[in-house]
């Protein structure tokens, strides 16, 4: 049957809609790639606003019985440059402490060190693996710091002091372990998780999880605070790409954001996700970041911020 003109002309305005849809959902997808012409390749939607997967959890009595109470809340931080490089006024665990009365904290940060490992078993040909936290938990949990001084002035002279000063806290008083590390893992491209093995120490989650259990089975009072990595930008082929939609090798930032959420459900520790409770992102992120990388002065006030938050709101509990 000979089609009519207006059949005509109906069909090839549907095929014009269907073309004119395929084309700006290309359109999307490039922008959604590529980002804005700013940020080199830095995606950017202001449409974007997750809520935080913050999983708070409070001490029970029975587990803070075998406290010393000394009336000081003692937070010890532990992490990585972004604790070591800022650690003036201006630094997280200071903010920290002038936000939460009656506290003191001590700062334990080893700059370029990883959450993970580089290997499953400690090998003389990484001792660098020494600073990573599974051995820095290791060594707290022992009260046992050989490994770390063995080891300080070959991979950090500057390492000593620090393990100096963590020699000299008294964790049976501790109150709050803050876990700080940044984006190391993500960045090179370190494993997130072992399925055969939870708590193998050479991927985020394995070693996360037998770093907290290390620490809850030697001091059950202490609460366990993990805080997740802010955002940051990676750079690939010359070009700066968020980490939102850059796989480094088994995944992007948020993977690993939510592989730490899962290990602190699991031991029952409170987790901060600074990754999206933080809101650094590609729209703001010169406002926040230092070197792409590292939150700021802003940027770290907004942390410590939620931090202490969490902690005020713990200790007018306890008042009641």
């Amino acid at each position: 049957m000979k089609k009519s003109k207006k059949d005509m002309i109906i069909h090839a305005s549907i095929i014009g809609v269907i073309l004119l849809i395929l084309i700006v959902s290309i359109f999307k997808l490039a922008k959604w790639n590529l980002g804005s012409e700013d940020a080199g390749a830095v995606v950017t939607d202001e449409d974007f606003d997750t809520e935080p997967e913050d999983y708070v959890t409070a001490m029970s009595d029975e587990l803070l019985a075998s406290k010393q109470d000394d009336g000081v809340t003692d937070i010890v931080f532990l992490g990585d440059e972004l604790l070591s490089k800022y650690s003036g006024e201006d630094g997280i665990p200071l903010l920290t402490q002038g936000m939460v009365a009656d506290s003191k904290v001590y700062n334990i940060g080893f700059e370029g060190m990883h959450l993970s490992t580089s290997s499953s078993v400690w090998a003389e040909e990484n001792s660098a693996d020494s600073f990573s936290l599974y051995w820095v938990a290791k060594s707290i949990a022992l009260g046992d710091y050989n490994l770390l001084n063995n080891y300080a002035e070959s991979v950090n002279p500057d390492f000593k002091e620090t393990v100096k000063l963590l020699e000299a806290i008294d964790f049976t008083t501790v109150d709050v372990l803050a876990i700080s590390y940044g984006v190391h893992d993500y960045l090179d491209g370190r494993l997130i998780t072992d399925v055969a093995d939870p708590n193998n120490i050479s991927a985020y989650t394995g070693s996360l999880k037998s770093s907290i259990e290390a620490i809850q089975e030697a001091y059950p009072h202490i609460r366990i605070i993990v805080m997740a990595p802010t955002f940051c930008l990676v750079e690939q082929n010359g070009q700066l790409v968020n980490c939102d939609v850059t796989n480094t090798g088994y995944g992007m930032l948020a993977d690993y954001m939510v592989a730490g959420k899962s290990i602190a459900v699991e031991l029952n520790v409170t987790y901060l996700d600074n990754y999206y409770g933080v809101k650094i992102n590609a729209e703001n992120y010169k406002d926040y970041l230092e070197e792409n990388i590292y939150p700021n002065a802003d940027g770290r006030k907004m942390i410590a911020e939620r931090l202490a938050k969490v902690l005020n709101k713990s200790q007018t509990a306890s008042e009641e």
